[in-house]
């Protein structure tokens, strides 16, 4: 049954699994820095709805602006005539920086309410 998923196998379903798991642990990381960014200049707190709001469009915006530039780098390395097209961001991609703003904003706040 496990072989069967997607075709990958065990061993590809087991990098597919890590690669996820890294994927999560550097957008804690980023978004943890943007939600401090956010934070300590407009006073907003961790757990507050436009931190995390603004956090979770950064993080979009700019992942999927720059999966965006190496496609077009690969377009024109490749020398194809056709536009790449910029569309909406992929669910996987939205439902991944959430996760990392909600776990990076729920960091953030029991860091504060240790006095760290």
């Amino acid at each position: 049954m496990i072989e069967t998923i997607s075709g990958l196998g065990f061993g590809g379903l087991l990098i597919a699994i890590v690669a996820l798991a890294v994927w999560i642990l550097v957008l804690v990381w980023l978004a943890q820095r943007v939600l401090r960014f956010i934070g300590l200049r407009s006073g907003w707190a961790p757990l507050d709805g436009k931190n995390m709001l603004a956090a979770a469009v950064l993080l979009t915006g700019a992942i999927h602006l720059g999966n965006y530039l190496l496609d077009v780098l690969e377009a024109s390395m490749r020398g194809s005539a056709g536009a790449v097209e910029l569309s909406f961001p992929g669910a996987f991609l939205i439902g991944s920086v959430a996760i990392g703003v909600g776990i990076a904003a729920i960091r953030w706040h029991r860091q504060q309410k240790r006095g760290e």
